[in-house]
């Protein structure tokens, strides 16, 4: 990356460098620091033009009734209104078109001016650009800055609440500029990519940007976690992993591999580079997940990956359930249900993880009362109702669309889930208690009831969901077996367990696989062909193994044995 710039001083004069005569845009994702970018490269050359593109932006109560449907305002079924419609129609609608046609054609030819804002590198404006910059922000970041009040919505003037906001980023901002993005990365269209991170604020071109994903996709690779915190949050991984109480106070999802939250880190040199997971897939998917899967899911990453920490907690998560197919992409627009599975990592007294109905229950009767308690927070006996698994350490279950579930408390699950762009949780019962802003939570009875697959028992759960493991492959020191398979979910998890120095021989036939360390020191990841493609992994470690590096070993390093925990996508699926 000879052409790094590692801060937005530097940044800026490097741009206002290389301006061309004619029009450069400058666009982003929500949050990025345009504006002072802006500022910066003003000072750098005083006699650029620059024009903002929300100039051209239709009226705020146009855009309010263009986002109207995408945004319904159905307390009956969405109390707190969290949920929405992904938008899906791209920045043109946002504009006066008429009135950005005549700016774009009195930019002259021969001096330079400079578009800037969210949408400024959408079609009509690009067709007249003689270069692209675009400013990335990693999910987190975004995210921070949101609550942090440093973004003000598409349509907005500063009046909306901080719910609003963060619902209209989340299915409309984001969308958007995640879409044209990725239009930009694909069409290998952006001449200046900038990085405006917690770390730095880093520029380099769009050919070294590619050239580091190609590099990243080549090897196995961890992305960077992201921790939240929640009511039931536990205390395993924010003791195991040191993650400070004044970031996180209870850590309750660990974001390790989900493509809309993660992101990678990229060395120069001193200087690190915060990479949004999906501009990555964006660059360089099919080495990623292979042709077969990029022709079925795009530039996504069809599984995700967290931890749910409950683990000496103060209780369990939400009674809930998902959308099915259906749901799914009718009331969201996303891709498909969203299932999910447990694979409980680790135990302390006591703990249990609910699926399906109690046989000798009726289950319509327990949505007779979380109705109620939906309205009058009264106390349900869940346990009655929701059949208990005592956890084990190394149960697998797999959770499809409309399952009743909930992770118990005093536990370290690893989560997994199919491709979504959003997440959907139905919570129908949630002990009456607040969350960690005093609010009562939201619960969705009403859709979780459209959603809920009532013939799901125990007998019914033990059978085909949380079944024993099966042997499926053995060798010098290591045994596989599966642990999860269900006709509904595309994919298949295995465990395979390894005496200390055994080598475990993978290949992922064309696609991919997601490694994670379960159990065990350390292990390390590697290519066959080119062992130096490697990673190291330690306990815990989720390791994403690209189609790219083809046949692959897995060495069990440390003192003791290790078992990992292996999904892939299935190829009857």
């Amino acid at each position: 990356m000879a052409d790094l710039k590692t801060s937005l001083t530097e940044a800026a004069n490097a741009l206002a460098a290389q301006l061309p005569t004619g029009l450069l845009v400058l666009d982003g994702m929500p949050g990025a620091n345009i504006n002072g970018l802006v500022d910066a490269i003003r000072q750098a050359a005083p006699s650029v033009t620059f024009q903002d593109v929300s100039q051209f932006y239709r009226s705020p109560q146009d855009i309010r009734n263009l986002l109207a449907p995408y945004l319904p305002m159905d307390r009956e079924t969405d109390p707190e209104l969290i949920f929405g419609r992904l938008f899906d129609q791209g920045y043109e609608p946002f504009f006066d078109s008429q009135a950005l046609a005549a700016f774009l054609a009195s930019v002259p030819a021969d001096a330079s001016t400079v578009l800037f804002g969210l949408g400024s590198a959408a079609a009509q404006p690009r067709h007249a650009a003689a270069a692209i910059a675009f400013v990335d922000v990693t999910p987190k970041d975004e995210a921070w800055r949101v609550f942090a009040g440093q973004y003000q919505c598409l349509g907005s003037n500063g009046e909306y609440d901080m719910d609003t906001t963060v619902r209209q980023t989340y299915f409309i901002d984001n969308e958007l500029a995640v879409g044209l993005r990725k239009q930009l990365v694909q069409g290998g269209l952006i001449d200046h990519y900038l990085l405006d991170s917690s770390l730095s604020f880093s520029l380099l071109s769009g050919r070294s940007l590619q050239a580091v994903c190609e590099q990243l996709q080549a090897r196995p690779l961890r992305a960077k976690p992201v921790y939240v915190e929640g009511v039931w949050g536990g205390q395993f991984l924010q003791r195991y992993r040191n993650v400070p109480k004044d970031l996180v106070d209870k850590v309750a999802w660990s974001f390790e591999l989900i493509h809309t939250e993660a992101s990678l880190l990229a060395q120069s040199g001193e200087h690190l580079i915060d990479i949004p997971f999906l501009t990555f897939m964006d660059a360089v998917a099919q080495g990623v997940i292979g042709p077969k899967l990029h022709a079925r899911f795009g530039s996504y990453l069809p599984i995700r990956f967290n931890y749910d920490d409950t683990w000496h907690s103060n209780g369990n998560m939400s009674v809930q359930c998902h959308p099915n197919d259906a749901m799914a992409r009718e009331l969201y627009g996303d891709y498909a249900a969203q299932h999910e599975a447990y694979y409980v990592v680790l135990t302390g007294h006591g703990a249990a993880t609910y699926c399906g109905f109690r046989s000798d229950a009726d289950p319509h009767k327990f949505l007779e009362l979380v109705r109620q308690s939906e309205k009058d927070s009264s106390l349900v006996d869940y346990q009655a109702y929701v059949h208990a698994i005592p956890s084990n350490v190394g149960r697998q279950i797999l959770l499809p669309a409309g399952t009743v579930h909930a992770s118990g408390r005093n536990q370290l699950v690893l989560e997994l889930g199919t491709l979504t762009m959003s997440a959907y949780t139905y919570k129908m019962y949630d002990y009456t208690r607040m969350d960690i802003t005093g609010k009562p939570r939201p619960l969705h009875t009403k859709l979780g009831e459209q959603a809920l697959r009532f013939e799901r028992d125990e007998k019914w759960v033990m059978e085909n969901i949380a079944f024993e493991p099966r042997p499926f492959a053995t060798g010098e020191g290591w045994r596989e077996l599966l642990v999860g398979q269900h006709e509904e979910i595309f994919f298949e998890t295995h465990r395979i367990e390894m005496e200390t120095g055994s080598r475990y021989p993978g290949d992922n036939h064309g696609d991919f696989c997601v490694l994670t360390v379960v159990d065990g020191e350390a292990v390390r990841v590697q290519s066959v062909a080119d062992p130096s493609k490697g990673y190291d992994a330690k306990y815990l470690d989720v390791i994403l193994v690209p189609a790219s590096l083809g046949r692959y070993e897995v060495i069990a390093q440390g003192k003791q044995p290790v078992v990992l925990h292996k999904a892939f996508v299935r190829e009857d699926k």
